[in-house]
C-alpha cells in the first residue's frame, strides 16, 4: 500500500494574521525637522521646572513617579493666583513660540518656492 503524504499548508494563526494586517495599516510618521521651533512648556511644567529641587530635597528617597505625584498634588493645591505667574510666563513663551513658528513656516513656503524656481531655470 502505498504511503499517504499528508498535504503541506502553512497555518497562519489568527494572531499572526492580525499582527500582518496591523503592519499593512501602520503609517510611518513624517520626520520633524530638527530646525522647526519647538511647543512652548505648559505652565504646569514651568511650575515642575521651579519646585522639583524643593521637592527632591524633602524627599531624597522619593522615586521618580512619588515626585510626580506629590509635584502634581501641589500644583492642584494652588489657587488661580498662585498658578498666575506660571501662567503668565506661558502666555509669553506661547507668543513667542507663535512668531517663531509663523517666520518659520514663511521661510519653509519660500525655500520651497525657491526650490521650484531653480528646478525651472535649470531645464531651460
Amino acid at each position: 500500500m502505498p504511503k499517504v503524504t499528508k498535504k503541506e499548508t502553512t497555518k497562519v494563526s489568527k494572531r499572526g494574521a492580525k499582527n500582518e494586517e496591523v503592519k499593512q495599516k501602520k503609517k510611518k510618521r513624517a520626520k520633524k525637522d530638527p530646525n522647526a521651533p519647538k511647543n512652548p512648556l505648559s505652565a504646569y511644567l514651568l511650575f515642575c521646572n521651579d519646585h522639583r529641587d524643593d521637592v527632591k530635597a524633602k524627599n531624597p528617597d522619593a522615586s521618580f513617579g512619588a515626585i510626580g505625584r506629590l509635584l502634581g498634588d501641589m500644583w492642584r493645591s494652588y489657587s488661580d493666583a498662585q498658578k498666575a505667574p506660571y501662567n503668565a510666563k506661558h502666555e509669553k513663551a506661547k507668543a513667542k513660540y507663535t512668531q517663531e513658528k509663523a517666520a518659520y513656516d514663511a521661510k519653509k513656503a519660500a525655500g520651497s518656492d525657491d526650490d521650484e524656481d531653480e528646478d525651472e531655470d535649470e531645464s531651460d
